[in-house]
């Protein structure tokens, strides 16, 4: 596996960056919505369990799109770039920091 040059890679890092941004919106409205609809006062009927699965199922994929993301950011920490004193660079720091397992 090669060196990933962050610099070189800024348009993605910053697409992915805002796509995690967009997934956590729309994770904080379906939560919202699912908040509602679980503690309302109004009897459970099928409808409304049915709704209550729809956004249940949104939640799923929106936290597996989450994990996703912040699969590809630690990995980007991983193989980006470091300075000749094995430190990441500048480029780097300003992401967001995911905990990665390396090898020893």
């Amino acid at each position: 596996m090669g060196i990933l040059s962050v610099t070189d890679t800024d348009d993605a890092v910053s697409g992915i960056n805002a796509l995690r941004e967009v997934l956590a919106d729309d994770l904080l409205d379906v939560e919202g919505r699912l908040h509602e609809l679980e503690h309302s006062a109004t009897p459970m009927n099928a409808s409304r369990k049915e709704e209550v699965l729809v956004y249940r199922t949104a939640r799923t994929a929106l936290l597996s799109g989450l994990a996703s993301v912040d699969e590809v950011l630690a990995w980007v920490h991983l193989v980006a770039e470091k300075d000749a004193d094995g430190n990441e660079l500048e480029s780097v720091l300003s992401l967001p920091h995911l905990a990665v397992m390396r090898a020893s």
